[in-house]
């Protein structure tokens, strides 16, 4: 690694989660090409500066216009890799899709608007967490792009990594992304952010899957609801990626919204991203890591 560099980055605040009712990220039953819609219970942020930490998660080919073909989101972790949830990238069985047939947009705030090529990669690799349990814990997966993001885009930022410190009930936090509507409905053409705030594990005892080891419990602030297509979202508090949007059975939010528990995935996370850096002398790790104090070369 002496040849790549540690660099320090900034991220925001950020909305929607997600879940999907299939075997992976599920596509908008509606025509898009008819809506303008918001996701329910969002909001649209005053400036898309927000947007800069994630990425559109797609198929290589639109099925009938531009962002059609969008199923996930994903999280900037680097210059080449992208953090999402396991979920979107298998099926029922663990079976992983094939990474050729991905691509992922960064830096755009609407998903049906057409993007320049600067603005896209495709998927080279990609690794799923090997405790991945569906529904449950451990529900992420790192994808590998086949070359790195462009590092003069001002506009794409890589997220923070979460500080060493508690996420304490109470704390309020914010998910985002261009999930579906309403049930079945169609996907959001803006990214839409949500305000969640932590809740103690018992809050979310009524979701079948929920885990105290490995998922953090919120409730909306407002109305509001993760549906898919923002799955693989991240949750961010006091400006730090705290949890990622993991898989349910079908929208979540009326009353709680269960997150995979960044801190107990990040050392999984860390390694992978170093891992896949490793013989590439040209990618910046984009990860803030409290201890390192200047940059290496």
């Amino acid at each position: 690694m002496s040849d790549c560099q540690l660099i320090f980055c900034v991220l925001l605040s950020i909305q929607f989660g997600a879940v999907v009712d299939g075997a992976r990220g599920t596509f908008s039953q509606s025509d898009d090409d008819k809506f303008q819609m918001l996701i329910a219970g969002g909001i649209v942020p005053e400036h898309g500066v927000f947007v800069r930490n994630l990425v559109s998660i797609r198929t290589l080919n639109y099925i009938s216009f531009h962002g059609d073909n969008h199923f996930c989101t994903g999280v900037i972790t680097s210059s080449r890799t992208i953090l999402t949830a396991a979920h979107c990238v298998t099926d029922n069985h663990k079976s992983i899709m094939h990474p050729r047939g991905l691509m992922v947009i960064f830096g755009a705030l609407k998903r049906l608007e057409r993007y320049n090529e600067d603005e896209s990669r495709r998927v080279h690799k990609i690794v799923v967490h090997p405790h991945y349990r569906r529904y449950e814990i451990n529900d992420v997966a790192i994808l590998q792009l086949t070359t790195v993001i462009p590092a003069n885009l001002r506009h794409v930022k890589p997220v923070i990594k979460r500080k060493r410190l508690a996420v304490t009930e109470g704390m309020k936090c914010v998910t985002m992304g261009w999930g579906q509507v309403y049930p079945h409905g169609p996907y959001a053409d803006e990214v839409m952010f949500l305000d969640v705030i932590i809740r103690p594990p018992q809050h979310c005892k009524k979701q079948k899957y929920f885990k105290k080891e490995g998922n953090i419990c919120t409730e909306p602030i407002n109305e509001g609801q993760v549906c898919p297509g923002d799955l693989g979202g991240p949750l961010i508090c006091q400006s730090y990626m705290a949890g990622i949007i993991g898989a349910s059975m079908g929208c979540q939010g009326i009353n709680s919204i269960k997150f995979i528990n960044f801190s107990y995935v990040e050392d999984w996370v860390e390694k992978t991203v170093l891992a896949l850096s490793a013989n590439r002398c040209k990618i910046s790790l984009l990860f803030y890591f409290p201890f390192v104090t200047h940059i290496i070369f």
